[in-house]
């Protein structure tokens, strides 16, 4: 045998040998992966996650050890969140609330004994309204169906 097709009959056999196995590893598919896919939260869900640092029951009892301008950023906070179609008025019950909250703070230092004691009810009067709001939305959230 001429030495050219010694070398070649074991090239051909090593060329045939990886198409078979390229093949077979082509065709193959792999087994799909059944796994729960989680749901997702709805909007109202959303919603009450994005105001939960602001009304939550914490929160509303934290409010008189706050500073004036930590009620400030908080109100605004409220105002750049967009609440779910037909929420709008529930959402600006809890702006309402923050927005006498602030405001009686910004009265309080320096006040004589009658506008001190206005903005104390300014304050006390803004805390009842998150109140009411978590009091609401906690209604709406046990009552929502759950997907």
């Amino acid at each position: 045998m001429s030495r050219r097709s010694a070398l070649g009959v074991p090239m051909v056999g090593l060329f045939v040998l990886l198409f078979v196995c390229n093949s077979c590893i082509g065709h193959s598919t792999p087994t799909p992966i059944s796994a729960p896919v989680p749901s997702t939260p709805d909007s109202l869900d959303v919603y009450a996650m994005m105001t939960e640092k602001y009304t939550s029951p914490s929160a509303i009892v934290g409010i008189y050890d706050l500073a004036a301008e930590e009620a400030g950023r908080r109100l605004r906070a409220l105002q750049a969140i967009q609440p779910p179609a037909g929420l709008e008025a529930l959402h600006q019950e809890a702006i309402d609330g923050y927005q006498y909250i602030y405001e009686g703070m910004l009265l309080v230092p320096g006040a004589n004994n009658v506008t001190r004691a206005e903005a104390l009810f300014m304050i006390d009067w803004g805390i009842s309204r998150p109140w009411d709001y978590r009091e609401q939305m906690d209604g709406l959230r046990s009552t929502s169906p759950r997907t």
